[in-house]
């Protein structure tokens, strides 16, 4: 079974789409699903935004799913490098995070073994991807001079919020352990509205309401947003078809 950690819902939407035999996940606590694609089962569990609810939300499902072959943290990321744009892939080869002097800290190194063997997947579907260090934080990098100034920092070429404490958990256990995200925002785009969503990517109306009277300027931002969200997620679902179908071409989704 393959294990696929992801944020919120939006960031699997279209991989969703291509699977088969949906149902519940075996813990009413945890939030995903579980499915088929072809051969393979796939378990995939929603952590939520942030670090805190990534360790909550993997140690639970790796209590309850402890023989997974793969465990794979998956969604969306910020760009740090000027050579990525939205709907890119980046394929982390090892994952920092910020220590409280604001110096990078390797939180894991994901195996060469592993590493070559989802390249061989994507290379064979014909699918493209950049692969260096991701960055994860405590909070977002929104701007530019934010985006730019981590790179220079750490050296990673992209920033989330969940992958270092995956793959701690990942690691503590001794697992199979990538991660293989699409880039939403590049590096000098801001990243808008991200205060209107509660921790589980959800649109909280009336806190979104609020911030917009206070930030009208926002509003030009969002549809940008939104088609990088749709290219981002797009790619997403077609290298983790190739990755969970061992490099068959990816099929059209259905629907």
């Amino acid at each position: 079974m393959i294990l696929v950690f992801y944020a919120f819902a939006r960031e699997l939407a279209p991989f969703k789409r291509r699977l088969e035999n949906r149902r519940a996940l075996d813990d009413p606590h945890l939030r995903g699903f579980r499915a088929r694609l072809g051969a393979a089962e796939i378990a995939a569990v929603a952590t939520g935004i942030g670090m805190e609810r990534a360790q909550a939300a993997a140690r639970r499902a790796l209590d309850l799913y402890p023989d997974a072959e793969l465990v794979l943290g998956t969604g969306v990321v910020g760009a740090l490098s000027s050579g990525l744009a939205a709907g890119d892939l980046v394929v982390a080869d090892r994952i920092l995070t910020d220590r409280a002097d604001g110096a990078a800290e390797q939180v894991a190194a994901i195996d060469p073994a592993t590493l070559s063997e989802l390249g061989r997947y994507l290379r064979t579907a014909r699918i493209s991807y950049a692969t260096g260090a991701i960055l994860t934080t405590q909070r977002v990098l929104a701007t530019g001079t934010d985006k730019r100034a981590a790179k220079e920092r750490t050296g990673a070429i992209a920033v989330d919020m969940e992958s270092a404490a995956l793959a701690a958990e990942a690691h503590a256990r001794g697992l199979k352990f990538a991660v293989v995200r699409a880039v939403m925002d590049s590096v000098d785009e801001e990243v808008v509205g991200a205060r209107m969503a509660d921790q589980n990517g959800d649109v909280r109306p009336l806190q979104a309401a609020g911030f917009l009277i206070r930030n009208p300027g926002v509003v030009i931002g969002l549809p940008r947003m939104m088609l990088n969200l749709g290219r981002a997620t797009r790619s997403l679902a077609m290298a983790l078809e190739a990755i969970v179908r061992r490099g068959e071409l990816p099929h059209a989704p259905r629907g």
